[in-house]
């Protein structure tokens, strides 16, 4: 008998090293069995989601989509198949200048791989012989970056790198849910950063201003996500 997708839920968040990528693909695909098999469970599903990665801008993503959505299970198919086809790794890579020497600290996500295909980019691995670090926005709202802990007091050193934050898909929510992500997560793992402490931002568009890449969430701040107590 194979497990009930709750179970299946739990088993890939409980199995996943904590500070790596959330295995979005695999959760969406138990989001849309549940939604048709069980669709009363879906909002107990995305809630346990969110408990168990706090920190990441598409899970929160996901559930809003699904619970947003007249029919849930192709709104999940359709945010899965959104993220599987960000272009945003590849548009980092179009937008580094040949010769630059580019660090990309942990957690890279397909980041390195891009910029593995681009030779005339110049990986280093320590961030201080860098011109450029590249870090990954965990989640973003208007005017504001999520990253990891590490990598926001490495943008908080003065030094002579520009820091370039990528806003991959399906990272900026709105006011309602970011402040409820900030809320749900430890400082020890996360913490944000101002447009402002950034020198540019790279999304599905290119590089761009940050204030340009943190204006339109693209995903509602649904009632359902909002305020519950664990």
């Amino acid at each position: 008998m194979s497990p009930h997708p709750l179970e299946s839920l739990r088993y890939v968040a409980r199995s996943w090293e904590i500070g790596d990528e959330p295995p979005v693909q695999e959760m969406a695909a138990i989001l849309a069995e549940l939604a048709e098999e069980s669709p009363s469970t879906l909002l107990q599903a995305c809630r346990r989601l969110i408990e168990y990665f706090p920190a990441s801008g598409p899970v929160w993503w996901l559930s809003a989509r699904a619970l947003s959505a007249p029919d849930p299970v192709e709104e999940i198919w359709e945010a899965a198949d959104e993220l599987a086809q960000d272009p945003t790794p590849r548009r980092l890579a179009e937008a580094l200048p040949a010769g630059a020497l580019v660090a990309v600290p942990r957690p890279a996500g397909a980041l390195a791989a891009a910029l593995r295909r681009r030779p005339e980019v110049v990986i280093v691995g320590k961030p201080a012989r860098a011109g450029i670090v590249v870090m990954r926005a965990l989640a973003a709202a208007p005017g504001r970056l999520l990253v990891t802990s590490h990598l926001a007091a490495l943008a908080a050193k003065p030094g002579a790198a520009e820091i370039w934050v990528v806003v991959e898909r399906g990272v900026l929510l709105p006011e309602q849910l970011w402040a409820q992500l900030l809320a749900r997560t430890p400082a020890s793992r996360a913490s944000a950063l101002r447009a402002e402490d950034v020198a540019a931002c790279v999304t599905t568009e290119g590089k761009v201003a940050p204030a340009e890449a943190l204006g339109q969430p693209t995903c509602p701040p649904v009632a359902e996500l909002l305020g519950w107590k664990s």
